[in-house]
């Protein structure tokens, strides 16, 4: 199932603003929530959709375990799922 990207309704719009995101992949709906302003952006696009990749590669359930085990161990920046994400698309 190709992804959908929808504004973010709130709360998951004050989630994003408060921590600084532009978007959230839901891996078991495959819907992103964008911030408006971001949601036609290529780049958050791009990137999101590498989330999907991996997700298809290591199934959804392990890489939402080890998205969050890498997320505490190494931080947002360091988690080798946004690197990898972040090496195919950025600014």
């Amino acid at each position: 199932m190709k992804p959908r990207f929808i504004p973010a309704y709130w709360p998951i719009s004050w989630f994003l603003k408060r921590n600084q995101f532009w978007a959230i992949p839901n891996p078991f709906t495959r819907t992103v929530y964008c911030l408006p302003e971001y949601i036609d952006d290529p780049v958050m696009r791009g990137h999101e959709l590498v989330h999907f990749e991996q997700m298809d590669r290591d199934g959804t359930i392990r890489f939402c375990i080890k998205y969050l085990w890498f997320a505490w161990k190494y931080g947002y920046f360091e988690n080798p799922y946004e690197k990898e994400a972040y090496s195919r698309f950025s600014y």
